[in-house]
């Protein structure tokens, strides 16, 4: 088994209504120019001579890209490939669902094992008034979900009766507030938890992080809600858990690395999460299979993107009840829907 070419087609699927900020809470900054509605994505294929073919996605970005294929790997039998050194990019995914396929091993196996066949899957929302976060909770409890995920900020003013317009309409369901360090302070995060202890609410990275972690820990000992970061590599999580300054962990990167830094909170019986970019399906499921192999991903995952945008591409939806389930199938064990994949392709 040899590749023999690569396939790239670019898509922009929209989001559904009630999902994004509304204008007058949008906010664009460095990495979000343009409204999240306007980004592209990559489906990549690797195909082989004997037919066989690996499918993944790049990040989502703004605008034309023209990245280069991995030419050096032509020629090359995918199984002689190290799983453990591929990169997760979307080539990345792709050569890893194509190695799954070859030796017939679903993903999580590659990664280490299933010890969950499904990953609690939190609905998400962006910044938004009282009343819009209420509808959201609705769709999410119909839908089944137990959690919802709330982008905002601390100069929104609403906070407060965001959660208790959650709370009211879906009663027990889980509210993680994201204000991306927007808190900023220990004082007003406090002043916000004292407004809503007894709710089941999550902070995540409520405010600035520092090298010594003791605002965290601070609010980790002042406050019943959970006091989550969102980190980005294996010595924060070392940093953190050493500090005894954090409940969970919202984990940023995928794949190994996501595991790497899921086994090291596992070591002090911290749960963590998988974080997204709001991707599409692909993506998600190949988050999904790493999560799978990670006894401790206990806590609702950001992998929402099968279901705020209007379609997933997938085939087949593959969260349920507020869970996405892991299948059994060689590699990513997914198909694509053609026929929206062509009705979502940009066109040059």
């Amino acid at each position: 088994m040899k590749i023999t070419h690569f396939e790239r087609t670019t898509v922009c699927v929209p989001f559904l209504q009630g999902i994004l900020a509304p204008p007058e809470y949008d906010e664009p900054s460095a990495g979000y120019p343009q409204p999240l509605n306007h980004r592209n994505h990559d489906i990549l294929h690797i195909h082989t001579d004997t037919g066989l073919s690996g499918v993944g996605m790049s990040g989502p970005y703004y605008g034309p890209r023209n990245e280069a294929f991995p030419e050096s790997w032509l020629g090359c039998d995918p199984r002689s490939f190290d799983p453990r050194a591929i990169d997760k990019d979307g080539y990345g995914i792709a050569l890893l669902d194509l190695i799954g396929k070859a030796i017939e091993w679903p993903l999580y196996r590659i990664f280490g094992g299933l010890e969950q066949s499904r990953i609690l899957v939190d609905y998400w929302i962006g910044r938004m008034s009282a009343e819009d976060s209420a509808i959201a909770a609705s769709r999410a409890k119909e839908a089944g979900f137990h959690g919802i995920k709330m982008k905002c900020i601390w100069e929104d003013g609403n906070i407060v009766d965001r959660v208790h317009a959650v709370a009211n309409v879906a009663p027990g369901m889980r509210m993680i507030l994201d204000p991306g360090h927007r808190f900023h302070s220990v004082k007003n995060s406090l002043e916000l938890a004292r407004e809503i202890e007894g709710l089941d609410v999550v902070f995540e990275d409520p405010i600035p992080k520092e090298e010594t972690w003791q605002d965290y820990r601070r609010l980790k000992e002042e406050t019943s809600i959970l006091i989550c970061p969102h980190l980005q590599n294996p010595s924060q999580v070392i940093a953190a858990v050493a500090a005894r300054a954090v409940d969970g962990i919202n984990v940023a990167p995928s794949g190994w690395a996501f595991l790497d830094m899921a086994r090291i909170a596992a070591s002090e019986g911290i749960p963590v999460w998988q974080a997204s970019n709001v991707d599409l399906g692909v993506f998600d499921v190949y988050r999904a299979h790493a999560s799978a192999a990670a006894g401790n991903c206990t806590l609702g995952s950001d992998l929402c993107g099968n279901f705020v945008h209007v379609h997933s591409l997938l085939a087949e939806a593959p969260v349920v009840d507020g869970y996405l389930i892991v299948n059994e199938r060689p590699g990513l064990g997914i198909e694509l829907d053609s026929e929206i994949v062509e009705m979502y392709t940009v066109k040059n």
